[in-house]
């Protein structure tokens, strides 16, 4: 429609729906340097903490790095780095970020995110004491911390699972949150962490039911998407996630549980 001047008349437009997407990895193939280093060598080092991945490790990151950096449009999208303190997961973000510069995307860290970190021990000689136990064994640790009744309740010697995965659930719900309140100017904001397999496997099981005491839980460098699409004129958000070439759309996300729900 034309103005009496002839132009035509300006309309409001439609404010963009906020988009954030999260690509949560975990840690490529570590020594656990972080552990098994003395106490005088990590004095020596100060700052400089290794990446504490061995090369099948790096290599497994960068893959994912490369898989990731391929969806990045830099030009409409902010891409921020989180990371547990783990060194190894500080490691893998290194990667996460080389893969990205070099291809021209410019990224924002926030590191050291205490959500994301691996389960705390507080008792430390009474885990490694564990852990050590299972080698002969060949059992694995992801198996074990996911189905053994001793890590599935509150323990004076470590994090149970279910409190990490509150943890994680306090996590995505801040994500939820940016996604519903933050001015984020038109662009789509990028999230990617690296965090731990205690930390992302409840996430994978709740969304795509697969089995962690099943061996099927998340492997070293993989990653797993969501997307969290909110519509600020209807105040609606939606969420779909990716993992394993499988996508799916219509999940919700229980504020009051913290927790992912699947569609009826």
């Amino acid at each position: 429609m034309e103005s009496e001047t002839g132009g035509i008349e300006s309309r409001e437009t439609e404010p963009k729906n906020n988009i954030v997407i999260v690509d949560f990895l975990r840690h490529g193939t570590t020594e656990y340097l972080e552990y098994f280093m003395p106490e005088e060598e990590k004095k020596k080092i100060g700052d400089k903490i290794p990446r504490d991945l061995i090369p099948e490790g790096e290599a497994e990151v960068r893959k994912t790095a490369e898989q990731i950096a391929q969806k990045i449009d830099p030009k409409n999208e902010i891409v921020v780095l989180w990371s547990s303190p783990a060194w190894r997961a500080q490691g893998s973000e290194d990667i996460v970020k080389e893969e990205l510069t070099k291809r021209g995307v410019e990224v924002y860290r926030d590191s050291e995110i205490s959500s994301m970190r691996n389960f705390d021990q507080y008792d430390k000689q009474f885990m490694n004491d564990f852990w050590k136990s299972l080698v002969p064994t060949g059992k694995s640790a992801e198996i074990i911390y996911s189905s053994d009744p001793k890590f599935q309740k509150k323990n004076e010697k470590f994090e149970s699972q279910s409190e990490v995965r509150r943890r994680a659930g306090r996590v995505f719900n801040w994500i939820r949150y940016l996604a519903e309140h933050a001015d984020l100017k038109g662009k789509k904001l990028h999230i990617i962490g690296s965090s731990h397999f205690e930390f992302l496997n409840p996430i994978m099981e709740d969304i795509f039911m697969y089995k962690v005491e099943e061996g099927q839980g998340i492997k070293k460098g993989e990653n797993l998407s969501i997307q969290f699409n909110f519509n600020p004129s209807n105040k609606e958000l939606s969420i779909s996630a990716d993992f394993r070439g499988e996508h799916k759309d219509g999940i919700t996300f229980d504020k009051e549980h913290r927790k992912f729900v699947l569609p009826k």
